[in-house]
């Protein structure tokens, strides 16, 4: 008997890579092409895969229409959850278009060049919880028909949005897309980034774990014919919901940082003008994938972990004065107060006023920077 022939494009990122494993789990069953860039980073990664006789890979780029068109060749499944992501996509807003909606264009070409394409190949496309936009509370719970807002400055929820139109207009016979929250990945050095301050104290988050995230991905290539031309919300289910306070709270207590008030001023935050929220459908995808497997718990276990020793052991050495001085360095919210940047202050406080009626943790003062 035949395999099924899949190609998965981003398997060098943190669903797809956890996808690739599972499709390594399943290489009985699947005959697997990657779409990867040929960069140092990624032949080093997937060097210990190659002459698997279920694996081939073709090096290339997804915004590339010909080497997009030799990896769908021959295929029965895309999986397609390669993108360029916030907050790197919201810098650079005309290569995330290029990757995010270019590239989908590309896959949507080739499936329509092969032969039956249209009819015969499945298509699985990454959406996102940005293309809802601020959904701070009372309207915290989240379903697939609900209005996309994207939140002001947010590139990156317009491109999925983009592109999730292309491919609900596309003609396939089978696609689906996966609006995604956010990924919660055990590697924490990757997400110190100034976006970490864009998001609201209370913000409601129901985060999935990347294992669950690309085992859910690769779970779509054995579901029935009622899964196909449908949009669901995918997230790790009621198990792994947190607020962002929560979410703070819990990581400084793994690394042995003590309470984060002592790091960080409430005013560092944004009031509003992000996005996640609590996916109260979520359970429709899981009735067909069955990926509800890890909890928030499991998650803080998994960063205990998998946290390098040296980093454990810095964070429990470095005074906090120094840790609050790292922090302050990248908070954009002062740096936005600093510069008189009103767009951002409008977008995120809705006016400077706002950001300096913000109390501080006990709430007897106003939240007022010292020097601004």
């Amino acid at each position: 008997m035949s395999k099924t022939r899949v190609l998965l494009t981003g398997a060098s990122g943190s669903m797809g890579h956890e996808a690739f494993l599972e499709l390594r789990r399943r290489s009985g069953r699947y005959d697997v092409k990657l779409l990867l860039r040929p960069s140092r980073v990624n032949k080093r990664m997937f060097a210990p895969y190659r002459g698997e006789p279920w694996l081939e890979i073709v090096w290339g780029d997804l915004t590339e229409r010909r080497d997009v068109a030799r990896a769908v060749e021959g295929v029965d499944f895309v999986l397609n959850p390669a993108a360029m992501i916030s907050p790197a996509a919201d810098r650079d807003p005309q290569t995330a278009s290029a990757i995010n909606v270019g590239g989908t264009r590309n896959l949507l070409d080739a499936i329509h060049a092969e032969p039956d394409g249209a009819e015969r190949i499945g298509f699985v496309s990454i959406g996102s919880v940005a293309q809802y936009g601020d959904r701070l509370p009372p309207i915290e719970m989240i379903n697939v028909g609900d209005p996309l807002k994207p939140s002001v400055h947010d590139y990156y929820a317009l491109t999925k949005c983009a592109a999730e139109t292309m491919v609900i207009e596309s003609g396939l016979k089978r696609w689906v897309s996966l609006r995604q929250t956010f990924i919660a990945i055990p590697g924490l050095l990757s997400l110190i980034d100034p976006i970490l301050f864009h998001q609201p104290l209370e913000q409601r988050i129901e985060l999935i774990t990347s294992r669950d995230a690309g085992y859910g991905l690769v779970q779509c290539l054995e579901t029935p014919d009622d899964f196909w031309c449908r949009i669901y919300n995918m997230s790790g289910g009621p198990s792994c919901r947190v607020t962002y306070t929560e979410l703070i709270d819990r990581l400084f207590h793994v690394f042995g940082l003590g309470d984060y008030r002592r790091i960080f001023d409430r005013n560092w935050f944004a009031l509003r003008n992000f996005h996640c929220g609590y996916f109260e459908d979520a359970c429709v995808l899981n009735d067909y994938l069955g990926h509800f497997r890890d909890t928030f718990d499991d998650f803080c276990a998994l960063v205990d972990e998998e946290a390098p020793r040296w980093m454990r052991l810095g964070a429990r050495l470095a005074p906090n004065p120094l840790i609050r001085l790292l922090a302050r360095r990248i908070a954009d919210p002062l740096h936005w107060i600093e510069r008189d940047e009103r767009t951002y202050i409008d977008a995120f406080f809705g006016s400077r006023e706002a950001w300096e009626r913000i109390p501080d943790w006990d709430g007897k003062r106003a939240g007022q920077e010292d020097g601004l």
